[in-house]
């Protein structure tokens, strides 16, 4: 078996109260790229982010015509407001429940930290933990929520690990509004880039996007374009960390395909776009990667 991966923050509702735009074309614009990229790439777990309740039933219709499950899990905890549904195949993956992960600071206020899904795994039943997040945007937070909102996640992280044993898989995927060399992600959070380290400190998870950082050329990469940035444009705040087991795990457990590691490529080495009419409507782009059973790759 095998699990094609994809995360994508749309964009079109941001997790603030009040905000109304006309989002149809938006919508509607999603949806043919999902299309695309599954007839492309063969999608078998899509987490979306930025998506209310109010536009979650748009897109079930779309799960339908892919033949994959849609889960919305699009809500609101308090002032909270949870951005995110997902698409997956059922036939690889039985789902089981869903919990909203929050962290109420002592100045009262809530953090987002992740919307925890499990799964099981349909050869071995094993089970299969994400964690969905959407953390503060640089313009809404300073970098010290984002710290509190990573160690708030490695705790639940390490609870699994320590209850559920080192074999356990755990997938945190995201649009952390932070790069992969930032405190919250390599030091609050514990993800290293360092494939091999990971073999001796199991309980660190490990983060493939560094990569996205430098193509040893022009650098015109990454998964989020901020056109206004006053040095760079780009960055790499979208992200998937996997607990050592994708890496060292025994027989039974999924395993990382490092070669599989991908996004939705919007601008040339040389500038050019590529897709005007995604560069004009998204300012995310889509991250992918592929798990599989050894004996099966």
């Amino acid at each position: 078996m095998e699990l094609n991966l994809c995360w994508w923050n749309i964009g079109i509702s941001p997790p603030v109260k009040g905000v109304k735009k006309d989002k149809a074309e938006a919508i509607r614009l999603a949806k043919h790229y999902i299309k695309k990229m599954s007839q492309e790439k063969t999608l078998d777990f899509l987490g979306i982010c930025e998506i209310s309740e109010d536009e979650a039933i748009d897109f079930k219709p779309l799960a339908d015509k892919l033949h994959l499950e849609y889960l919305n899990l699009s809500g609101a905890v308090g002032r909270i407001i949870m951005d995110v549904s997902i698409m997956y195949e059922a036939s690889k993956l039985e789902y089981i429940d869903y919990k909203y992960i929050i962290k109420i600071q002592p100045d009262d206020r809530t953090l987002r930290i992740a919307v925890r899904v499990v799964f099981k795994d349909a050869v071995t039943g094993n089970l299969i933990t994400f964690f969905l997040s959407h953390w503060p945007s640089i313009r809404s937070a300073d970098e010290k929520i984002r710290e509190d909102a990573a160690e708030s996640l490695r705790n639940n992280v390490t609870k699994i690990l320590d209850d559920h044993g080192i074999e356990s898989q755990i997938i945190c995927m995201g649009d952390y509004n932070t790069n992969p060399y930032s405190v919250a992600i390599n030091e609050k959070l514990y993800a290293t880039r360092d494939y091999h380290r990971i073999k001796n400190k199991r309980k660190l998870l490990f983060n493939p996007f560094w990569y996205l950082l430098s193509d040893k050329k022009t650098n015109n990469l990454g998964t989020y374009h901020y056109k206004s940035g006053a040095s760079n444009r780009w960055f790499v705040f979208d992200q998937m960390l996997f607990s050592s087991s994708f890496i060292y795990g025994g027989k039974d457990c999924l395993k990382l395909d490092m070669n599989s590691l991908d996004f939705h490529r919007i601008l040339s080495d040389d500038n050019q776009c590529l897709d005007q009419r995604f560069f004009n409507t998204f300012d995310h782009y889509p991250i992918f990667c592929r798990i599989y059973h050894d004996n099966q790759k």
